[in-house]
């Protein structure tokens, strides 16, 4: 019977482990606040030569879109206790698109823009929305993503409560990975 106590001690061990080094692997970019969502994601590079900010304004609206979104779900669907039909609920609420850019600030070089991306995984599809801070200083590019909200597209059967603060617990590395493709189209941009 000892043998596998150890055992079960020696995996659980290596569960708690695992859930440490998990929580450790989020990228250096990212900030997190205390109730584990994302506070703000730094993609800000160096760069050889100053690049202007004229090209920065251009590389953000050829690159980001800010879209309407339409976001569905189907609760309070039901089976009628008589005819055993089901009678599907389509609910949408649709988040109209919004101006682009929402600060220019020509003498300081500095924008913010709204942006959003998308990501399906399997069945699911999923809308990630933020604001870019933006900026040229000097041989340096200043592009921060704020305000990351994540809504599903549709939730099926529950309700679709729109677009929340993105976290860090759930399919976290997927959504990293769409904005990061967001950020490197932006930078490919101003580096070509």
């Amino acid at each position: 019977m000892k043998p596998m106590i150890r055992i079960i001690l020696g995996g659980a061990a290596l569960v708690i482990s695992t859930g440490a080094a998990a929580a450790d692997a989020l990228p250096v970019n990212v900030t997190v606040t205390r109730n584990k969502t994302v506070e703000k994601v730094d993609w800000s590079f160096q760069t050889e030569q100053t690049v202007e900010f004229s090209r920065l304004k251009r590389c953000i609206a050829t690159n980001i879109h800010n879209d309407e979104v339409a976001l569905r779900d189907s609760s309070g669907s039901w089976v009628g206790p008589a005819t055993g039909n089901y009678y599907r609920n389509d609910n949408q609420s649709t988040i109209q698109a919004g101006e682009l850019f929402k600060i220019i600030d020509d003498n300081a070089q500095f924008l913010v823009a709204q942006g959003q991306t998308s990501k399906t995984t399997g069945l699911s599809g999923w809308i990630i929305r933020f604001d870019l801070e933006a900026a040229v200083e000097q041989r340096r590019v200043v592009l921060v993503m704020r305000n990351v909200k994540l809504a599903a597209s549709n939730t099926g059967s529950l309700t679709n409560d729109g677009f929340q603060p993105l976290g860090t617990w759930f399919r976290f590395k997927s959504n990293f990975a769409a904005l990061e493709g967001v950020a490197t189209a932006v930078r490919t941009c101003l580096l070509s």
